[in-house]
């Protein structure tokens, strides 16, 4: 599910932010069922969450083993995957390799899967991850350098955790990052928490490990610090008792692995995308309707920004086919804005963030089926309401308002292997849909049931004329991806259960 490089290319390093610039032209408006922009497609043996990876002509991802029938419930769980070295040029899958870890997970599960983490490479070597517990180390041309095996955490102190593993490796200079879940009984650290294991990326060998643990549902942020330190904010506090605490951040020196800071708090989870820049960090709430603005410097309390008093919607009337505007509402105690889980990315002055709409139980006013921007200066949040879904009439796309809608759960041998029901949303609620990635000023969201989205973040109100694009993977309905476009050297890779899509435009 959630991924955190946009792209590998021999031109620059491993961008860890979800961000790139560049001088290449980028498309915001495609379609899989049209063509338009698709420069080509490509099957993939099985489905798979994890984000891709490109250095010059090779792609690397991971999808899960591959099944060719539907077997009981059991069987549709496996800790087993495939790392795929694919030539980009060719259209074909160079070298693939088994790897089996410990923990086993769901197909088609709407959260994560054993294929959640990215690959990382250097142009040297690539280092393939299974959260199941395995990591190996291959050289470009498949051959073994080394692996290293850990237990994830599946069950502490009577608690069973459900396999939701949110965290991405990154790669900081001679240190490969990885989260694993600590099982030695001493005083240093907690038995059963997880922590930040600062590896060698030449021999898998442990260099550190982090001063402070987070929950494996924590996707932590990659940043420099004023002073010019590489550090990762990492949290704690989440749903299904996770045990590590006090729920909040700490910001963790990645050259030592110790702590620069700690933030605690009463308010909010660690299922967001632990935001941060070298002046501010962001904790985001799911029940208050506030996101904590906090010092990036100190780790010290600011200010809480509301996400109900006195915003701006820009709401889509079905009857008169028009946004109308709404300034200065309140959206009430009543109303529960609940940002979407890893969808809040920092761009500029303002945090975007996608909304759930309502489900469990819970008491929503508006905004439903909306994207929102908080601006991080004076507090204003600013909603806009996008189509869920379209269908393609006469070549025109006819936009799908306000409506729940499902997708399938089929790889690419048309079999029906969720293991999960609750897989088959269209990913507006209870669900871990893929990560935002920035190209230049465009902001590209991705939901379960293959729909994409593209905001012109250098707008100075977020209205329909930022929505640049909408565009799809695949058939309403029959399309499925919780995995993060990646970008090269002009060009968008997107991959759904069933295909690796190369988007830009003919040269």
């Amino acid at each position: 599910m959630i991924h955190q490089i946009i792209g590998l290319s021999p031109r620059g390093p491993p961008h860890a932010t979800w961000k790139v610039k560049t001088e290449q032209e980028t498309p915001h408006d495609f379609s899989v069922r049209t063509g338009k922009n698709i420069l080509w497609t490509m099957d993939l043996p099985e489905v798979g969450q994890g984000g891709i990876t490109i250095w010059g002509d090779k792609i690397f991802l991971t999808v899960m083993e591959p099944l060719f029938e539907v077997p009981g419930k059991e069987g549709l769980l496996t800790n087993a995957i495939m790392a795929l070295c694919i030539d980009a040029s060719q259209k074909k899958i160079l070298w693939q390799k088994p790897l089996k870890g410990v923990s086993k997970s769901p197909y088609f599960y709407g959260f994560s899967d054993s294929t959640t983490p990215a690959p990382v490479t250097d142009g040297t070597y690539v280092w393939f991850f299974n959260a199941s517990g395995l990591l190996v180390c291959f050289d470009m041309e498949g051959n073994q350098v080394w692996e290293r095996s850990w237990n994830p955490v599946e069950e502490l102190d009577g608690v069973h955790f459900p396999f939701n593993k949110q965290f991405e490796p990154i790669l900081q200079g001679d240190l490969l990052i990885n989260m694993e879940t600590y099982w030695e009984k001493d005083s240093q650290r907690v038995y059963g928490w997880n922590y930040l294991y600062g590896l060698d990326k030449k021999t898998g060998e442990m260099v550190w490990i982090s001063e402070d643990a987070l929950t494996h549902y924590d996707t932590p942020g990659f940043n420099i610090t004023e002073e010019g330190t590489p550090a990762m904010l990492i949290a704690r506090g989440a749903h299904h008792k996770v045990p590590e605490s006090p729920k909040g951040y700490s910001l963790i020196d990645l050259e030592t692995g110790k702590s620069l800071w700690r933030y605690e708090t009463d308010e909010g989870m660690a299922l967001y995308n632990s935001t941060w820049t070298p002046q501010i960090a962001l904790w985001f709430t799911e029940q208050e309707n506030v996101v904590h603005k906090i010092n990036a410097k100190t780790g010290k309390f600011i200010e809480k920004l509301s996400l109900t008093a006195d915003v701006i919607l820009s709401a889509y009337d079905t009857i008169t086919g028009t946004y109308q505007k709404k300034k200065s509402l309140n959206l009430g105690d009543s109303s529960v804005v609940f940002p979407a889980w890893y969808s809040n990315i920092i761009v500029g002055d303002h945090c975007y963030f996608m909304c759930f709409k309502k489900d469990n139980g819970r008491v929503y006013n508006e905004p439903e089926y909306a994207y929102g921007r908080l601006n991080l200066n004076t507090g204003l949040v600013e909603y806009l309401e996008v189509p869920v879904q379209y269908e393609i009439k006469d070549g025109q796309k006819e936009f799908i308002w306000h409506q729940d809608l499902k997708t399938e759960t089929k790889n690419i041998r048309e079999l029906d292997i969720a293991q999960d029901q609750r897989s088959k949303r269209d990913g507006w609620v209870w669900n871990f849909n893929p990560n935002p990635i920035l190209i230049n000023e465009k902001l590209f969201y991705t939901t379960m049931s293959g729909i994409v989205y593209c905001f012109d973040t250098s707008k100075d109100v977020f209205d329909e004329k930022s929505l640049i694009g909408v565009s799809d993977l695949g058939p309403k309905g029959k399309t499925w991806t919780l995995s993060s476009p990646s970008f090269s050297e002009g060009s968008i890779y997107h991959k759904t259960s069933k295909q690796l899509i190369c988007i830009g435009t003919s040269k």
